[in-house]
């Protein structure tokens, strides 16, 4: 048990580069997209370092300024910004110093080699700066969706990097044939992207109101990403 909490607390000391959660601040600061971890003695060791220094990337936001700059999972971040990264509190820095469209010179080791990439930092989009719950129903269709906060997150175990509404409640009476789960994750509808209940429901009503049958969803589950298709009732 204490190797396992050593483990947790010195190796997966994680920091997600997220930023800030308010409006007024979102408008100026940086997105960069991806999600990082610091670097113990035996992760050193094992991209053959003699002391800890960098972050390694976790995770990267799919088509966010990480992604688009080359930065793949399992990447080190040994140099951004110009300044040498030897610890993830370090990166923080570094990232809440930057604003949106800002060019940024990242060294990375990938591989045992040495390659140096520019990001390119993008601005916060809506559906990453909800912290606020909010919930919608369906009652035609039997769904009952909220918001993708930090606590609905982890609640339902959803990967980081994903956006969308979650699915809370299903009536089976009225949820039939439809293929979806609770707690799997609504990504768009019709192509757009959503992260309100209330942008689903009405777009649903609209529908309704247009003499539409269908709307067609992205949705996230366990499996991966598949599409499927709500009736208009």
């Amino acid at each position: 048990m204490r190797t396992g909490y050593f483990i947790n607390a010195l190796l997966l000391m994680v920091l997600m580069v997220l930023g800030p959660v308010s409006s007024a601040l979102a408008a100026e600061a940086a997105f960069v997209g991806m999600q990082v971890q610091g670097v113990s003695k035996t992760v050193a060791a094992a991209f053959g370092i003699d002391k800890p220094e960098g972050v390694l990337v976790r995770d990267v936001a799919l088509g966010g300024p990480a992604d688009k700059s080359g930065i793949h999972r399992g990447d080190m971040i040994v140099s951004f910004a110009g300044t040498d990264i030897d610890t993830f509190e370090r990166l923080v820095v570094k990232v809440r110093e930057l604003k949106a469209g800002d060019s940024v010179p990242i060294t990375i080791l990938r591989e045992g080699k040495t390659l140096k990439l520019t990001m390119k930092t993008g601005k916060w989009t809506p559906a990453w700066q909800v912290s606020k719950g909010a919930f919608a129903s369906l009652p035609a269709v039997g769904l009952t969706l909220t918001a993708l906060t930090p606590k609905v997150r982890d609640r339902f175990g959803i990967r980081w990097g994903s956006t969308g509404v979650v699915i809370t409640l299903i009536d089976p009476e009225k949820a039939t044939n439809l293929d979806l789960q609770r707690g799997e994750l609504i990504h768009q509808v019709n192509q757009k992207l959503i992260w309100d209940p209330n942008q689903m429901v009405k777009m649903y009503e609209d529908a309704k109101a247009q003499g539409k049958k269908s709307l067609l969803m992205l949705v996230e589950g366990a499996n991966g990403f598949r599409f499927s298709i709500l009736k208009v009732k």
